[in-house]
């Protein structure tokens, strides 16, 4: 490895790629395609001020659109040559028309490749790519390429350098390559890592782990042991980094021991920045959870609706049918509604279901399901619960809203008293009970705690086929 990279000395300026293309949103695209290639880019959307900026950097790869208001991109290409003789220059046309003269001109050497709108990007970045390696190497391209050049890779390695080769292709990933002795300095990063972090003009000298590593990634506590007795061959997770500016982003990362023989163990640590599609699935997770809980919740009260409901009677039934546990529901209906929301209006109505609410949720268990069952009708689940310990909660509930002080806070004059119906389950040994069957008979008790005169309770009692009031 190079004493920069070991020193944390700034590495040599990224390749720049000019883009000139009067379409923003082309140009858009492109550079950020480019930059997360590991290329600096300009983009320019006007020929002139495109030559006025090679006097303070020229550019390495020069990607020019044909056709553009008042001016030739070969014209332009041509420009950029004179004053940048080692430029390479990619142009892009739109496949109408004058094929014969960028052909002409991609012969003559004037461009050194043409691309057709529309292109993919990932061939783009590969045009870009090749052009770059072809001026910075010469003719090693060609040495590279097994198809024409037989065995002569081996050749090129061993009058390159197999450390400068491999350094070579560390520094061209674009994920983060970083080894970290057992104190957790790091001894080693690749441009990726730069990239990544944020390094780009810093010094690595000094930096370590817990400098980039959170206490809530996995690889703070892992780490101590792969200089241990029993070292992990290789740990693979996902977590939270974070940039030089304080900024966390989410990755994928692995960690293995390496031995370098006498110089010891080290740590190799690569990491892909998933950032972006993390948070995409987690934005998605939400609004999913979101519109979940909308489709469940009915929007008045913020209690269950009654699609809910309707799932968890149907899973508690058959828990209560299969083990021969107990289930109580309680329907509840508040009392003169109508009257309520002609004398007071619908607002006060309104308010009266949301309070009700409040008081019922603070009662029961979390176990125990409150739903609004449809209009003034209100329903309790009561999972594990007979019948009489239904009725003491059901008393309770009753009690609870009896208490006409808040109501009187809510709108001097206004009462508020409910109607209650109980069914508990099982039923009597041998008889076979279906959740309608359980519905039909709340409904029944309701409506005669309602006909024999409101503001009480009553239950079904399944031996007899009767009710009691409790």
């Amino acid at each position: 490895m190079t004493a920069d990279h070991l020193n944390g000395h700034e590495p040599e300026i990224r390749p720049l790629v000019m883009v000139v293309d009067d379409d923003p949103v082309i140009g858009c695209v492109l550079a950020g395609a480019l930059n997360r290639a590991g290329f600096d880019v300009e983009i320019f959307q006007d020929a002139v001020k495109a030559l006025d900026s090679v006097h303070c950097r020229a550019p390495d790869v020069a990607v020019v659109d044909w056709v553009m208001p008042g001016v030739d991109g070969l014209d332009v290409i041509d420009r950029l040559r004179e004053m940048s003789p080692g430029l390479a220059a990619v142009l892009v046309t739109n496949g109408q028309g004058g094929q014969e003269a960028v052909e002409l001109a991609r012969r003559s050497g004037r461009v050194d490749t043409v691309l057709g709108k529309p292109f993919d990007l990932a061939d783009f970045l590969d045009t870009v790519s090749r052009c770059v390696n072809n001026k910075a190497s010469g003719t090693r391209a060609e040495r590279l390429e097994p198809a024409a050049a037989g065995g002569a890779l081996a050749g090129w390695l061993a009058l390159e350098g197999r450390e400068a080769y491999f350094e070579h292709i560390l520094d061209s990933l674009i994920d983060a390559v970083m080894m970290l002795d057992r104190q957790g300095r790091v001894i080693y990063c690749n441009n990726g890592s730069r990239r990544m972090f944020g390094l780009w003009g810093q010094a690595a000298d000094g930096l370590s782990l817990r400098d980039f590593c959170p206490p809530d990634n996995l690889l703070a506590d892992l780490f101590a042991h792969f200089f241990g007795k029993h070292p992990p061959v290789q740990e693979q997770s996902e977590g939270y980094f974070v940039k030089a500016d304080g900024t966390r982003f989410y990755t994928i990362f692995s960690a293995s021991l390496f031995r370098a023989g006498s110089h010891g163990s080290a740590v190799l640590l690569v990491v892909k920045d998933i950032n972006a599609s993390h948070m995409l699935f987690e934005q998605t997770t939400a609004q999913t959870r979101q519109l979940e809980r909308q489709a469940l919740t009915d929007p008045l009260t913020g209690i269950y609706n009654r699609r809910y409901f309707d799932q968890r009677l149907e899973e508690e039934f058959r828990r209560t049918e299969r083990y021969r546990s107990f289930l109580t529901l309680v329907m509840i209906d508040f009392d003169h509604f109508k009257k309520v929301n002609d004398r007071f209006g619908h607002l006060v109505g309104d308010q009266v279901l949301r309070q009700g609410a409040e008081v019922f949720g603070r009662t029961l268990r979390d176990v125990d399901t409150l739903s609004r069952w449809g209009g003034e009708e209100y329903m309790v689940l009561l999972p594990e619960t007979n019948g009489e310990t239904g009725q003491a909660v059901a008393r309770r509930l009753h009690l609870l809203i009896g208490d006409q002080e808040q109501w009187e806070q809510l709108a001097p004059g206004l009462r508020v008293t409910v109607s209650m119906g109980i069914v508990s389950l099982p039923w009597a040994k041998g008889r076979l009970v279906t959740i309608n069957d359980v519905l039909e008979n709340l409904d029944r008790a309701l409506y005669r705690a309602k006909r024999t005169g409101r503001n009480r309770i009553v239950r079904y009692l399944d031996d007899r086929d009767g009710f009691i009031e409790v």
